[in-house]
């Protein structure tokens, strides 16, 4: 019977130390759900949100903008979403988070990031030469070895002419026939060092990743970072866009007595997915810019954002609109992304023009702030919006620091 009731008390004890923890354990309890279940600290501020709302509208006013999406993210929080106008003008429905932007351009850095993740893997090399993964490709770098590596076409440091056959990606034509034509080019300045952006030549980066993964790059993309991202209305195809149910359309400006009218769907530069192929909400882009600020490290690891994110090639002499940002001190390529350095931010971004849809990302690498803007129309307030965002921002907060800030 003794040895009944030394169980039964055993049990007893464990329940209550279950029920009321010794100090230590509940000390420990504590710091552990401290780390693990405590709820983040919330960085939404009203009066930001309201003075920031004044500033798009204004510019709404301004430039007629059909519609457009924003998010704003700090330390991996969404502080800020709002859309703004209607997915087409002829509709006249409202944009919604859901709504489906071609992003043109901002597509490169799909490419970067998933060429990065493959390169941090070993699947493939940044110095890789293109014919280990192209034979059909001749065209030569302007180097010593007169060989084109994987880094020369992410980088757009190629030496070729700027923009190279563009108008074969705007005239759909497929990458066997753009690559015809790229064999019959000679690099006019030295590969590795001198930048020149392109689309045609960037697309080789496909056949990289077609070669070295056994997946078509769409499928690629989405093993890789649609899926794990969760990214589930984002794609790659003509088809994506067209199948999409909730759908914006782009709007060309046609003067003053017209204004911007909506204008039809093209297949133009899915032709050449990695270059401006990619078709995405915002929500879905607030799941991308969580992951490529380093909040995702399980499918976006520190070192793949290291080699994406590195400087390859000086770009602070060319005449594009970033450029020309108020304050910018040096500007660089990476890998599908530029990197714009101003006395107050150290941004990570690209911005993207097609089929009358703009599209601009970036994050401070160091501050931990990301914006994103995505809108319907080749609008003129695209070109500035990225650089107003953190003008404002850092002003808000030097103001806030001072304790002097006024509405």
């Amino acid at each position: 019977m003794n040895w009944m009731i030394d169980i039964s008390k055993g049990m007893l004890l464990l329940a209550l130390t279950t029920i009321f923890p010794s100090s230590d354990d509940q000390a420990y309890r504590l710091q552990n759900e401290k780390v693990i279940d405590s709820p983040q600290k919330n960085l939404k501020d009203p009066a930001f949100d309201h003075l920031f709302d004044l500033h798009l509208q204004k510019n709404i006013a301004q430039y007629e903008c059909p519609g457009m999406a924003v998010l704003v993210m700090q330390e991996g929080q969404v502080v800020y979403e709002k859309t703004f106008g209607v997915k087409s003008k002829y509709t006249k429905e409202s944009i919604t988070p859901e709504s489906v932007f071609r992003l043109g351009s901002v597509s490169k850095g799909f490419a970067g990031i998933l060429a990065s993740i493959l390169i941090d893997k070993n699947i493939i090399n940044l110095e890789d030469p293109l014919v280990l993964y192209i034979p059909e490709l001749k065209l030569k770098a302007k180097t010593e070895d007169q060989l084109l590596r994987v880094r020369h076409i992410l980088s757009q440091s190629t030496g070729l002419t700027e923009h190279a056959y563009s108008n074969l990606v705007d005239e759909n034509k497929d990458m066997e026939t753009i690559i015809t034509y790229l064999n019959k080019l000679t690099p006019r300045d030295k590969t590795g060092i001198a930048y020149a952006y392109q689309n045609a030549a960037f697309g080789l980066i496909e056949r990289v990743i077609e070669s070295s993964t056994g997946m078509s790059y769409a499928k690629a993309l989405d093993y890789y970072l649609f899926s794990p991202l969760g990214m589930c209305n984002t794609s790659c195809t003509f088809d994506g866009i067209q199948s999409a149910e909730n759908v914006c359309v782009g709007h060309k400006y046609y003067g003053p007595k017209s204004g911007y009218r909506p204008i039809n769907h093209l297949p133009h530069y899915y032709n050449v997915a990695s270059a401006g192929g990619v078709n995405a909400p915002l929500n879905d882009m607030a799941k991308w810019l969580y992951a490529v600020m380093g909040y995702k490290p399980d499918v976006i690891s520190e070192n793949a954002r290291k080699i994406a994110f590195s400087p390859y090639v000086n770009t602070s002499n060319q005449g594009k609109y970033f450029n020309h940002w108020p304050g910018i001190t040096d500007s660089h390529y990476a890998l599908g992304w530029r990197l714009v350095n101003t006395k107050n931010n150290h941004l990570v971004y690209h911005g993207g023009l097609v089929n009358g849809f703009r599209a601009e990302i970036a994050f401070d690498k160091e501050k931990n702030i990301g914006v994103v803007f995505l809108f319907n129309s080749l609008t003129n307030y695209s070109n500035k919006a990225v650089h107003e965002f953190y003008d404002l921002w850092n002003s808000y907060q030097a103001s806030n620091e001072k304790g002097n800030f006024i509405l």
